[in-house]
This record gives C-alpha cells, sequence and structure tokens, in this order.
C-alpha cells in the first residue's frame, strides 16, 4: 500500500527542484541577451544619427542628440559605430563590455583630404556659416528663438465623438454646445473607426520594426529558420499570441525569447 504522506513529500521535493530548474534556465537565457547601452562622446562632432549595428545579429540602432543609444548583444557580438563623419570604431563584446551597464565610446572625426582647387579672388572669409551670416539670408524665427516651448511633431487628427452617445449629448446640449458637423459626418461614415484601427496598426508595426532591429535579422533567420521575407510575420504573429511586447518593454529577454520559442513550436506543429 501507498504511503501518501512520503508519496506528497516526493512530489513537493520534485516540484520544488523542477522550479528551480526553471528559473535558473530562466535567469541564463535572459543573461544571455541584453539591452546594451552606450554613449558616444565626441568634443566637436554632432552625436545624433551614429549608426550602431550588431555585425553578428544584424541589430540597429541609431544615436540620439545626446549621443546615446540601446542595442541587443549577447557575449562575443562585435558592435560597429559608423558615421560618414567619424572614423567607424568596433567594440567586442567580452564578458568585461557584457557585464557594463553602460559604455562610453569616444570617437574621431574623419577627415577627407580634397585635392587642391584654385579659389578666386572674393570676398569671402572660408568660414562658411559667418560667409552664410553675412549672405543677408535670415531663418524664419520659430518658438524656440523667443524661448517659448512648442510642439515640433506632426498633430494626429482629433476623434471629436468616440461613440454614438457622445453625439447623442451632444444634440441634447444644444444650443449650450454647437454640434460638430464634420465629426458627426466622420463617425458615422465609419471614418474614426478606420482611424482608430489604422492608430493600432501603427503603433503594432512600431512594436515589430523596433524587435527586429533591437534582436536583429539574421536572429530570426538562425534560429526559427526564416527568410528575411517572413521575420514580419513571424514577430507579428508571436505578438498577437504572447505576452512578447509586455516583456519587451521591460527589457525581460529571457521571457521574450522563450515567448518566440513556444510560437515558433507551436506553428512548427500546426504546419506538420
Amino acid at each position: 500500500m501507498i504511503n501518501s504522506k512520503k508519496y506528497l513529500k516526493e512530489v513537493k521535493v520534485i516540484c520544488c527542484f523542477l522550479f528551480l530548474g526553471t528559473q535558473i534556465v530562466l535567469s541564463q537565457t535572459n543573461l544571455e541577451y541584453k539591452s546594451f547601452k552606450g554613449e558616444v562622446v565626441s568634443d566637436s562632432l554632432n552625436l545624433s544619427g551614429i549608426h550602431i549595428v550588431n555585425k553578428n545579429s544584424g541589430a540597429k540602432s541609431i544615436t540620439n542628440e545626446n549621443g546615446l543609444f540601446t542595442i541587443g548583444v549577447k557575449k562575443n557580438d562585435t558592435i560597429i559605430i559608423s558615421s560618414i563623419q567619424i572614423k567607424p570604431h568596433v567594440i567586442v563584446i567580452n564578458q568585461k563590455v557584457f557585464d557594463q551597464n553602460k559604455v562610453k565610446v569616444y570617437v574621431e572625426p574623419f577627415v577627407n583630404q580634397l585635392e587642391n582647387v584654385v579659389v578666386k579672388p572674393h570676398n569671402l572669409s572660408g568660414n562658411l556659416l559667418n560667409d552664410m551670416k553675412d549672405s543677408g539670408v535670415r531663418n524664419p524665427i520659430n518658438f524656440d528663438d523667443v524661448g517659448v516651448p512648442g510642439y515640433k511633431g506632426e498633430r494626429a487628427e482629433k476623434i471629436v465623438y468616440k461613440n454614438d452617445t457622445q453625439i447623442l449629448i451632444n444634440l441634447l446640449l444644444l444650443p449650450i454646445m454647437p454640434l460638430d458637423i464634420e465629426g458627426v459626418y466622420k463617425k458615422l461614415s465609419g471614418y474614426y473607426d478606420n482611424l482608430k484601427k489604422k492608430r493600432m496598426l501603427d503603433k503594432q508595426y512600431v512594436a515589430i520594426v523596433g524587435i527586429m532591429e533591437f534582436y536583429g535579422l539574421v536572429f530570426f533567420m538562425n534560429n526559427y529558420n526564416l527568410e528575411e521575407d517572413e521575420v514580419y510575420e513571424f514577430v507579428l504573429g508571436a505578438l498577437e499570441n504572447t505576452n512578447i511586447e509586455e516583456n519587451f518593454k521591460t527589457s525581460d529577454h529571457g521571457l521574450v525569447l522563450k515567448s518566440f520559442e513556444e510560437y515558433y513550436k507551436s506553428i512548427s506543429i500546426e504546419k506538420n
């Protein structure tokens, strides 16, 4: 006869080992891939728009106006930093670099040696900025020039009526609240519904491209047996069926990669 207490105790021990094993695997996977943060530094160069490429995975990023960047890396990856204005710089992600939270990369300007030219007599100083100022051409004044804050991006169209109830309330409050005829038409014709769908798809597109650029096309092609033109659909399907987007936002790469692996297995079973 089976001793129930002894059996339950053994089951609990096995479950504990399985749980700890799972946590160790996830922890190791999470450490394998990380968000590598860096800062490009120079005394004289514009630091925005410098290209950051992971040679191994194909992951891409660019620096912001402060020279900061983030890109996905594993140990032993090679990062190439390049731009037309700097000498190419290479970072090998060894253990020491991988363990750092952030690295500073000092770059040198790239000087393109020009051939000798004949300069005709003129009243130019040779300083391009000063000569432009003396030309009489003036840039239009904007809110930055006078110290007034303002929005520089493209303004999204406002959805006046989100549902039919808002239109009804507006009609009941006439003439206190004027009716937006164009807004009513756009709601009843389905324009606003299509606009909301488009914005949702645009947001989804940004998320997919962000993940593809972070891990790189080569990573998806090598690990999930994909052609280059199949990667987008694969990532889209994974986002729609898992919590990858939320885990990616929190840099929990262990769970992201685990979800990709599970999704890949699920579609492989369906194909077979």
